[in-house]
This record gives structure tokens, sequence and C-alpha cells, in this order.
């Protein structure tokens, strides 16, 4: 047998052998000229994980909060299985679909005004809005300005008394030492304290009244709110 011919009868062989070792396709599991049995989990899937993702069958199907495989039941907020609560405050009342009012009555239909009153009617943080009325309050998010008001006697009148009627009382043209007595002298426009002549006398950096000097800024803008609220005597 020559050298060349022994040489094509290795060869052939060994590359029959290298296909059956190297060339032999891999199973799922890995395993060369395997069936994927060695890696099956226990519903036959290679490489599944089965059970161990929370699967109660083979199928799929999740354990129920009720322990019944595929039933679809959870859990609701209020921890009771297959319940329809869908808010705490419904976790206290026979029929889950209903919930608490404000008064902790189930199914109820009071509810909470704006200002945080339940069952109310707004008027507990309604009123005057506008900063240096007599009435106006902090508290209050809802504008009622038509209520605002500033009383004569408390407020405007010590004012005139002190700066005012040293000059404007009992001589000086103009009587100011009582409310009749302003009003009739005719330099007040009730609701327009701009074009009022009292207004204009004691409001700038420079005014002509009271010739002891300006009034300070929180009086003549209390005299300013009362004309604007329609100058009047009582509210």
């Amino acid at each position: 047998m020559g050298f060349r011919y022994k040489i094509f009868i290795i060869s052939v062989l060994f590359f029959y052998s290298c296909d059956d070792f190297f060339l032999s396709e891999l199973d799922e599991c890995g395993k060369p000229g395997g069936d994927n049995s060695s890696c099956l989990d226990e519903c036959n899937i290679p490489n599944g994980n089965g059970i161990l993702q929370g699967n109660c069958d083979c199928e799929g199907n999740i354990l129920g909060c009720d322990g019944v495989c595929g039933s679809g039941l959870e859990y609701d907020i209020c921890l009771v299985c297959g319940g329809g609560a869908v808010t705490e405050n419904s976790c206290d009342c026979e029929n889950p679909l209903e919930i608490k009012d404000c008064s902790g009555e189930c199914g109820g239909v009071a509810m909470t005004d704006q200002c945080g009153v339940c069952n109310g009617d707004n008027s507990l943080c309604t009123g005057c809005m506008i900063n240096g009325s007599d009435n106006y309050s902090v508290n209050n998010i809802i504008a009622d300005n038509q209520t605002c008001f500033i009383d004569y006697n408390l407020r405007i009148q010590p004012i005139l008394d002190i700066n005012c009627t040293g000059c404007h009382g009992s001589s000086g043209g103009i009587d100011l030492e009582s409310y009749l007595n302003l009003i009739n002298s005719n330099i007040i426009q009730a609701g327009d304290s701009s074009n009022s002549i009292l207004w204009q006398v004691i409001q700038g950096s420079n005014p002509s009244m009271p010739p002891g000097g300006p009034l300070n800024n929180n009086d003549i803008h209390k005299i300013s709110l009362w004309i604007e609220f329609g100058a009047l005597e009582e509210n």
C-alpha cells in the first residue's frame, strides 16, 4: 500500500470521527446529541423554572388569595380576598363598594366644604379679605368683601379728634366733631375716596392737612377704606 493511499485512508477516518464528536447538535440542555431530558423541570420544560416562578400549575396559573389555583382572586386595599374596596375609607363598611363620608357614615353624602368643615357651607372661611378692615381675617379664603367695614366711632372719629378738630371743630368753617357734621361738610363722596376732599388733603408725601404733620399710613389707610366702604356710621 503506497504512502499516499495510507494518508488518504487516515484522513477519511479522522474526518468522520471529528464529525461524530464535534459536529453533533447540542440539545437544549447543552448535551451533544441529547434529547433534552437531562434539564427538564416539573412541567417538562427544558431549563424551565416550573412552579418556582409563582405558578401553581404548568399552565401558568397563579394561586388565588382563596387558595384555589387559577381562581384569579386577589386581596383588595382592605385586605379582603376578592373584595371590591378601592379606598381605605371603605374598610370598615359592610359593603366594600361604599365609602365613609366625612361624618363617618358608610355610603353617606356629607362632604367637607372649602373651609375644611364636614357638611359645612363655607361660612367659616368666607368673609372680608381686605387687610385693614375691622372684620378682615387671615382665615378667610373665600372673599365676601361686600361685608368689609370700618367702624366710624371706633376708628375714624378718634383720628379726627386727635389730629383735626383743634382747627375744624367749632371753628374753621368745617366741623369734624361728629359723623353728622362730617357728612354735612360735603368733603366726603361715599364709595369714592380719591374724589373726596378729606382724602385729597391728607394723602401724599406732603399733605396740606393736618398742619401738625402727616397722618401715619395706617390712619390714612383706614380713612380711605371707610370712604370706599360707603362712609357709614354703623355697619
